[in-house]
């Protein structure tokens, strides 16, 4: 409440029109006697009377005075008897009114608020003014809460570039026209993304388990041709969306060409070992030494005799992370029985898993080069390899120190579908070529593609989805095989490990961030 012994010319009394048709207006008050009029027809107007009769003649049509008299810096508000005035809510007859008090004129009737404002700075609000006074003009504007809401959004404006300081009301502009630029430019994003999307709708399905069985051990021309068809139309489609965004230019480009060179196809088998003899897991052989079939189609095993040792056949993906010949890639790439339900029922038999054999292949270098684990995380799916030759080979990939954020691009590089990817898309010619002598062994035939430079990654391209601290979720194409290949920014970083396919999500997959992978790395350099 103000004194009333402050400078009369201390501050600059005034009332703000919170409601009726002078909403948003404000009246400087300088005379001793100040009576408020409201018009029988619902116009409120304000008229200065200088001191004397209070009930002197009302204009015409107008009635209701409320009367305002100078108390030193502000002023005491006076009812008429039988006149209803509320001041902050509460029913008053004689107020001493104090800056920023709303003075209500009925229910409903006008809303004003007296403020003092500075002598030295009038007659401009700051911006905290500003805005209370937008609030208060919707909150007494009468409307439902939609009508409010659009009555605050537009005064907003109103109010800061008519009544606030010219330097507020310069860098309101400022920040109106950098508002007009970002909504745009969010518009145009928008747009272009839902057509890319759109674009992108159609998902690369999870084929058959590649070379499940004893059958899978090797590849003839009909492997071959069904790949082919099986293949063809959404390799196409896969193709054409690649080619279109390796023809890009700029940084999709960029990171397509200087990643892929470190993204590696790995093979590998693991057989089962009987717990107390060590001895391995073996199909039952004829003479010759070749599995017998059973009429089901199923090969009997035993931990007898010499028949071929039961080799459960995969491929995934792995990248180089650093220049000592590391390696990033899924625990369930290199731990693959621990996801196979038909493995967790041999444990339950007496047989441990082992792995028999894990190669990689890089891009443009020639033959297979051996891999070994190094250390696999408990928290993530996420583990870390090891493989000398890969380290002179080429660049290691960088991990990115930040998460992406949802709406940003990211490639992601990798083998879905393994094998049968890679020789769908070498050419009907490599059939002829491959296949003349009859079928071809599982590991002949990446050796052959490694002859033929005719090993390297997939690219696809997605946005982020969601992201929390131990899954990035996104929509990059990938299927079975493309587990453990790098998600890249178009930065070039590594911000997630490829690990898992969210089908009942459309095609979402599942990313695990790169803060696990460093974590895992700087923990197994630790003596």
């Amino acid at each position: 409440m103000a004194s009333g012994v402050e400078s009369a010319s201390a501050f600059a009394p005034a009332l703000v029109f919170l409601s009726g048709v002078r909403r948003g207006s404000t009246e400087f008050l300088t005379d001793e006697t100040v009576q408020i009029r409201v018009s029988s027809e619902g116009d409120t107007r304000l008229v200065r009377v200088t001191r004397g009769d209070p009930s002197a003649d009302l204009p015409t049509g107008f009635a209701h005075p409320v009367t305002l008299e100078r108390r030193g810096s502000t002023y005491t508000l006076m009812t008429t008897p039988g006149i209803r005035v509320w001041v902050n809510g509460e029913p008053v007859e004689n107020l001493v009114l104090a800056s920023g008090d709303v003075i209500e004129l009925g229910r409903p009737g006008t809303v004003l608020r007296f403020r003092l404002y500075p002598a030295d700075r009038a007659p401009y609000k700051t911006m905290v003014e500003a805005f209370s006074d937008c609030l208060d003009c919707a909150r007494y504007d009468g409307g439902g809460s939609v009508a409010k809401a659009g009555l605050l959004l537009a005064n907003i404006p109103v109010e800061l570039a008519t009544q606030t300081r010219p330097v507020v009301r310069l860098a309101m502009l400022g920040v109106v026209a950098l508002l007009i630029v970002a909504i745009g430019s969010l518009w145009t994003h928008n747009l272009r993304l839902g057509r890319r999307v759109a674009e992108e709708s159609a998902r690369v399905e999870g084929l058959a388990e590649l070379l499940s069985g004893q059958g899978a051990t090797h590849f003839t021309r009909d492997d071959f041709e069904s790949a082919r068809a099986e293949l063809e139309e959404t390799l196409r489609d896969t193709a054409a969306r690649v080619e279109s965004l390796e023809a890009r230019a700029g940084a999709r480009e960029r990171v397509i060409s200087e990643s892929s060179r470190g993204v590696i196809f790995l093979q590998g088998a693991y057989g089962f070992v009987e717990a107390t003899s060590r001895r391995p897991l073996r199909y039952v052989a004829d003479p010759e030494g070749h599995p017998l079939q059973a009429p089901d189609g199923r090969s009997p095993v035993t931990v007898e005799g010499d028949g071929p040792v039961v080799e459960i056949l995969y491929t995934g993906t792995a990248f180089v992370v650093d220049e000592e010949g590391r390696l990033l890639t899924n625990r369930h790439v290199a731990l693959p029985w621990e996801y196979e339900d038909s493995a967790q029922a041999m444990k339950e038999q007496g047989f441990e898993p082992v792995m028999l054999r894990l190669i990689g292949y890089l891009p443009d270098v020639e033959g297979p080069f051996d891999v070994e684990l190094v250390s696999a995380s408990d928290t993530a799916d996420v583990a870390l390899l090891r493989c000398q030759a890969a380290a002179r080979a080429v660049p290691p990939l960088t991990l990115g120190e930040t998460p992406p954020r949802p709406g940003d691009e990211v490639v992601v590089l990798g083998y879905p579908t393994g094998m049968r990817a890679l020789v769908a898309r070498a050419g009907r010619g490599l059939s002829e070529e491959l296949f003349a002598g009859g079928g071809i062994d599982f590991w002949e035939l990446a050796r052959a593609l490694s002859a033929r430079h005719l090993i390297g990654p997939l690219a696809t391209q997605g946005i982020v989805g969601q992201v929390t601290d131990e899954t990035i979720v996104y929509d990059a194409e990938t299927t079975h095989g493309g587990s453990g290949g790098p998600v890249l920014a178009l930065d070039g970083k590594v911000v997630a490990v490829n690990a898992a396919i969210l089908a009942e999500f459309g095609g979402s997959n599942l990313g695990v961030p790169a803060s696990e992978a460093r974590r895992l790395i700087e923990t197994s350099r630790k003596p």
